[in-house]
C-alpha cells in the first residue's frame, strides 16, 4: 500500500495541467473559473453561484481537511461520523451525498466501490493551491454526480523560479502533521511534486466506553508539463492516497448504537491524467486530447482481520475542440468511460462476491456568446449513451449580466441525471441488503436566481434555488416482514429542495475582514417529509485580522449547523426511528506569526467550545483541540 505513494516521492515532481491553470486575482468576482464551462471563463460571466478558495484562505484557517473549509460555503452541509478518518458526507443544497461531483485536476473523483460518494475524509489540504465550488446544475457539463454541484481540486504547480515548502505540526490526541513540496519550471515546462502525512491517536467515537480510534493518512502529488512552443503542449498529473482508520461497529442486538470494537478500514486512491493541447488560447481553434484514471481499493477489517471488500477503476478517453466563432466560444467534446466495480466478502447466507462494469459514451455540446461588454450567455447540452440504461440528454441555459460595475444578475436552469450506483444495484450484505438490478436513474430540473452587490466597500451575494428530482433512490429500503434484507428502491412521485444563500463580505480596512454566509434550506421527500442530514437553517462567520505589517495574522471561524433529522434503527423487531439531531456551533482560532521571509509559527484551537454534538446519530464529535507548528518557505 506504501509503494505507490514511494514511487511519487521518488520521482518528485509536480504541475498543474492546462485546465487548472486559472488566472488569479485579489478579487473574486474577476477570478478566472476553469469549472463553470468547458473551456476558462471570468466568474462575472457564469450564471452560477460560485466560491473560490484561495492557497492563502487554505493556510489562515489551518484547516486539514478541506471538508471543515467547505462548512463555511453557501448551501454545504457537511456530516461527519465521529473522529478523524472516519466517513465525511457533504450535501449541496439538500441534495444526496453523490449528487455532488469532485474533481482533482480535472479527474472524476468520486469512488463507484462507496455508493460514487468521493472520499472527503481522506482530503487533506496540504498540496491544494485552489477549490473551485460552482453550484446548481452541473450534469450537462461534467455528467453524472453534478447535479446538486461540482467541487473542483487544483493541486500546487511548479512555476517559475525554484520553490520548496515545508511544515510540522503536532498538537492534541497525538496528532502530528507533516508535508513538503517542491516545483520550478518556466513558461516552457514546470515540475514538482507533494508528500503529506498525517497521523492521529483519535478520540473515542461512541457514546459510551473509552477507547481511542486512531487514523493514519498519506497523500502523494506528482505533475509535469512541457509546452515547446506556444501552440503545442502535454501535461501529466498524479495523486495517491493511502488511509487507515478506526471505527466503532454497531451493536444491533441490545442498544443499536455504536459501541467500542476493533474494526478499521483500509483504502487507497489513485488519481491520473495524461493529456496534449495543439493550439492557442486566443486562436481560432484548440484541441484537447486526455486520458484519465481512477482507481480505489478498499478493505474493512474486524480483529485485525480482512472481512469484506470493494473496489473500482475508471478509465476516461476524452477529446475536445474550442472553435472561436466572431468572438463567441463553441466547444464540442466526446468521452468514452469505462467503470468496473469488485466486491469481495465471506459467503454466510448468500454469495457477496461479484464483478460488475458500465460504458457511458458521452457527446457534449457548450456554446459562450458575449453581447456586448455585459451580457453573456451560455447553452449547454450532452448526450449519453449507457450500457445499462437508456440514452439520455441533459441540458443547461444560463444567463450573466452585469447591470453595472456594482451589480451582477444571475439564473441557471439545468437538468440532470444520476445513475444508479454499483452498491444499489448489486451490492450484498449478509442478513441486512440486497441490491436491487432493476432501479432506474434519478432525474433532475433545478432552478436558480442570483444577485451579486457591490456596496464600497461590502460585497453581498444572494441566491434563490429550486431542484425538483424524480425516481429519487431510497438505499435502505427495509421491508415489514424479517428477516427479508432491506434493499434500494425508486420512490415514486416527486422530491423537493429549495432554499436561499447570503452571503456577505466586509473589508473593514487594510488589516480586517468580515464575511458571513447563511443557508435556509427546505429538503423534502416525494411524501413530504424531511430528507436526512440537511439542516433548515446552516451559516458561519469569520473575522481575519493582520497586523505589524501582515506580520501577525488571526482568524476566528465560526460555523453553525441547525437541527436535523436522522434515522435510528434499534435492534429488531423495533422498527426504525427519525430522530433530531441539535444544532451546534464549531468554533476555531487560528495564529501565524512570520517570523522571516522563509519562517512562519503557527497555532490553532478548534471546537473551542467543546461542543458535544452528533453529526450522525450515535457518533460522538471530536472535543476541544490544540496545535502548533512550523512553516518553511524557500522561493515562494
Amino acid at each position: 500500500m506504501k509503494y505507490p505513494i514511494a514511487l511519487l516521492a521518488a520521482a518528485g515532481a509536480a504541475v498543474v495541467p492546462p485546465v487548472a491553470s486559472a488566472v488569479q486575482s485579489d478579487e473574486p468576482l474577476d477570478q478566472i473559473i476553469v469549472t463553470g464551462a468547458r473551456t476558462p471563463m471570468p466568474a462575472t460571466s457564469l450564471g452560477s453561484a460560485v466560491t473560490v478558495i484561495t492557497r492563502d484562505e487554505i493556510e489562515r484557517r489551518q484547516s486539514r481537511y478541506v471538508a471543515d473549509l467547505l462548512r463555511a460555503v453557501p448551501g454545504f452541509a457537511v456530516s461527519h461520523s465521529g473522529v478523524v478518518g472516519s466517513q465525511t458526507q457533504v450535501r449541496v443544497r439538500g441534495s444526496e451525498a453523490n449528487h455532488v461531483l469532485v474533481l482533482i485536476d480535472g479527474v472524476r473523483a468520486n469512488d463507484p466501490a462507496t455508493g460514487d460518494e468521493f472520499r472527503w475524509e481522506y482530503l487533506a489540504s496540504a498540496d491544494i493551491e485552489r477549490i473551485e465550488v460552482v453550484r446548481g446544475p452541473q450534469s450537462a457539463l461534467w455528467g453524472s454526480d453534478a447535479i446538486g454541484g461540482v467541487v473542483h481540486i487544483i493541486t500546487r504547480s511548479g512555476a517559475g523560479a525554484p520553490a520548496f515548502g515545508a511544515y510540522l505540526e503536532g498538537g492534541s490526541e497525538d496528532t502530528l502533521n507533516a508535508a513538503v513540496n517542491a516545483g520550478f519550471g518556466d513558461d516552457g515546462w514546470s515540475f514538482g511534486f507533494g508528500l503529506e502525512q498525517l497521523t492521529t491517536g483519535g478520540s473515542n467515537i461512541s457514546r459510551t466506553g473509552d477507547e481511542d480510534d486512531d487514523a493514519d493518512l498519506t497523500t502523494g502529488t506528482v505533475n509535469a508539463r512541457l509546452a515547446p512552443t506556444d501552440t503545442f503542449a502535454v501535461d501529466f498529473s498524479a495523486r495517491v492516497v493511502d488511509a487507515y482508520s478506526q471505527f466503532d461497529a454497531v451493536d444491533f442486538l441490545v442498544t443499536g448504537l455504536p459501541f467500542d470494537s476493533d474494526v478499521a478500514a483500509k483504502a487507497t486512491q489513485t488519481y491520473a491524467q495524461l493529456g496534449a493541447t495543439v493550439g492557442r488560447a486566443d486562436g481560432r481553434t484548440r484541441h484537447r486530447l486526455s486520458a484519465r484514471y481512477f482507481d480505489s481499493d478498499n478493505h474493512n477489517l474486524v480483529d485485525g482481520v480482512e472481512d469484506s471488500s470493494s473496489a473500482s477503476d475508471r478509465v476516461t478517453l476524452a477529446y475536445q475542440a474550442d472553435v472561436r466563432l466572431a468572438g463567441n466560444l463553441l466547444s464540442l467534446a466526446a468521452e468514452h468511460e469505462t467503470t468496473r466495480f469488485e466486491q469481495r466478502g465471506t459467503v454466510v447466507f448468500d454469495d457477496p462476491n461479484q464483478d460488475q462494469a458500465m460504458n457511458v459514451t458521452s457527446a457534449i455540446v457548450d456554446y459562450r456568446a458575449q453581447n456586448g461588454e455585459r451580457l453573456t450567455w451560455l447553452l449547454s447540452a450532452r448526450y449519453e449513451n449507457n450500457s445499462d440504461f437508456d440514452d439520455s440528454l441533459t441540458g443547461r441555459a444560463s444567463l450573466a449580466w452585469r447591470v453595472t460595475d456594482a451589480t451582477a444578475l444571475r439564473a441557471n436552469i439545468g437538468t440532470g441525471q444520476k445513475t444508479p450506483t454499483f452498491t444499489e444495484r448489486f451490492g450484498f450484505f449478509p442478513g441486512s441488503f440486497a441490491g436491487n438490478p432493476g432501479l432506474e436513474p434519478e432525474r433532475s430540473t433545478s432552478y436558480e436566481l442570483g444577485i451579486d452587490r457591490t456596496l464600497g466597500s461590502v460585497r453581498l451575494e444572494l441566491n434563490a434555488f429550486r431542484q425538483d428530482l424524480a425516481k429519487e433512490i431510497n438505499g435502505f429500503h427495509c421491508p415489514d416482514s424479517w428477516p427479508a434484507p432491506c434493499t434500494a428502491i425508486n420512490m415514486p412521485g416527486t422530491s423537493r429542495r429549495s432554499g436561499v444563500e447570503i452571503g456577505l463580505r466586509w473589508a473593514v480596512g487594510a488589516d480586517a475582514d468580515v464575511s458571513a454566509t447563511y443557508t435556509y434550506t427546505d429538503a423534502e421527500d416525494a411524501d413530504s417529509a424531511a430528507e436526512l442530514r440537511r439542516p433548515r437553517h446552516a451559516g458561519s462567520l469569520q473575522a481575519d485580522f493582520r497586523f505589524l505589517e501582515d506580520r501577525v495574522s488571526l482568524v476566528l471561524a465560526a460555523d453553525y449547523g441547525g437541527t436535523r433529522r436522522d434515522v435510528f434503527f434499534p435492534p429488531w423487531p423495533s422498527p426504525s426511528e427519525v430522530v433530531t439531531l441539535g444544532s451546534f456551533w464549531l468554533v476555531d482560532l487560528t495564529a501565524q506569526y512570520r517570523f522571516s521571509e522563509t519562517v512562519r509559527l503557527f497555532a490553532r484551537g478548534s471546537n473551542l467550545l467543546d461542543s458535544g454534538h452528533e453529526q450522525v446519530y450515535g457518533y460522538r464529535t471530536p472535543g476541544r483541540a490544540v496545535y502548533g507548528g512550523i512553516r518553511l518557505a524557500f522561493g515562494e
